[in-house]
């Protein structure tokens, strides 16, 4: 079925992104390597393929779908402003019972007076305590490439970054933030054209067990959601905590809301801090703890924590990769070493065409599903990680907007997607 798209664009929304006019040094012709999904925007597959229901990656339809921001500033979603599938979702897993009742924590691990965290009950990865379900290791014999924290900016450090992979025929899973892509979208559409994989970082980094429920639902829903619009439907399959912080109620939310799996890892490289002053570490240090590591044993597989933050951090990450080759490690991104199906809950393994889905097509119904005790209009059959059947969440198309004026905004093909309230309609004719 062909259809027509016609935008009506009324105010102006450049000032939600800030893009980059010029770059500072030369990069490699960003075309994919054959086994990535995407191709380069001026390739001849987006004029015969292009799908109108995803808008351009920087145009003001794509801003208008950034989250609505409280007026303390873009970096903080407004909880009351959420989509009501969001909201429909989490209250349906909070009433089967699959979202505990843990406190907030007060940051780092503490908890109130009484509370555990190493407790089977709390689980807070913050202080090492791992769940089922956590993904930590790579496969035995294999080192995982994953940066944290990008895009950067497109020149020094993302750029610079991807260029390296290429030259060494490598993909890496990249957990992004939402308002790095936010304010960084020139680097966005390079990453997007690399063909890496894509993985949520949340949309403002903050430590996840500090925060509400719904502050956790805005800040991994709406990082999925721009992965999802720019990448013509995608849904990412894997998340990371900023900070490593998270417990059973954040995992539980994340996986009962969004279908996404938990990923961490088991060596810390502190490359974060390489910028800052006084730095928690320095490159001397990271390449002995490379030394260490690389030539240490094969089982598990080595998930290293590794940022796209500055050209020291990169700059660490390109001086261990021969040693991480001479030493025999099998390298390759970390959504794909740990899952055949790759990044992607929609696309069949890494080269596969995407199956046209919504965000929460993919929710897990939790273990309660099979004694048919678990419900909720948000859910589809089948556990996160495996592919939606066509029908149960989809009844009425895409979400109301929500009774406090949020916006739903997931887009499946050829329906009509109001974004009145951000100043956009899209109409399909």
């Amino acid at each position: 079925m062909l259809a027509t798209v016609a935008l009506l664009l009324l105010p102006a929304l450049s000032a939600h992104a800030h893009l980059p006019t010029s770059h500072h040094h030369e990069h490699f012709s960003r075309h994919a390597l054959p086994e990535h999904w995407a191709q380069p925007r001026d390739h001849v597959a987006h004029a015969l393929f292009a799908r109108d229901d995803f808008p351009q990656v920087g145009s003001a339809a794509w801003l208008a779908a950034l989250p609505p921001f409280t007026a303390q500033g873009s970096q903080t979603p407004d909880v009351t402003k959420l989509p009501q599938g969001w909201v429909d979702a989490y209250n349906a897993a909070k009433s089967a019972g699959l979202i505990p009742n843990i406190p907030q924590s007060t940051g780092g691990g503490a908890y109130p007076t009484g509370v555990d965290p190493m407790s089977s009950t709390v689980c807070s990865s913050y202080v090492g305590c791992r769940a089922d379900g956590d993904v930590f290791n790579a496969p035995d014999g294999t080192l995982a490439l994953n940066f944290d924290d990008g895009p950067t900016e497109a020149s020094f450090v993302t750029g610079e970054l991807l260029d390296f992979l290429k030259t060494n025929n490598e993909v890496a899973t990249h957990f992004v933030i939402g308002y790095s892509i936010q304010g960084n979208v020139s680097a966005w559409q390079m990453l997007l054209d690399s063909g890496n994989d894509l993985a949520c970082h949340t949309w403002s980094h903050q430590q996840l067990t500090t925060l509400t429920d719904m502050a956790i639902v805005s800040e991994l829903g709406w990082s999925m959601n721009i992965i999802y619009l720019s990448t013509n439907g995608r849904i990412p399959r894997y998340w990371r905590p900023p900070t490593g912080d998270a417990d059973n109620r954040v995992r539980a939310i994340a996986k009962y809301v969004f279908g996404m799996e938990m990923m961490v890892w088991n060596h810390d490289t502190e490359d974060w801090s390489l910028m800052q002053t006084p730095a928690v570490t320095t490159q001397a240090e990271i390449a002995g703890n490379m030394t260490t590591w690389l030539n240490g044993p094969k089982s598990p597989g080595l998930m290293i924590l590794e940022h796209e933050l500055s050209t020291l951090s990169v700059g660490s990450f390109k001086a261990a990769y021969p040693l991480m080759k001479s030493a025999g490690w099998k390298t390759g991104s970390a959504a794909r070493l740990v899952n055949a199906q790759g990044a992607y809950l929609n696309v069949d393994g890494p080269n596969g065409s995407v199956t046209p889905a919504e965000l929460q097509d993919y929710v897990s119904e939790g273990p309660a599903a099979a004694s048919g005790s678990a419900s909720g209009a948000a859910k589809v059959s089948g556990s996160s990680g495996s592919k939606a059947s066509a029908s149960a969440a989809k009844s009425g198309a895409s979400a109301a907007p929500s009774s406090s004026g949020g916006v739903a905004l997931r887009l499946p093909a050829l329906t009509a997607v109001v974004l009145g309230a951000l100043g956009v309609v899209v109409c399909v004719l």
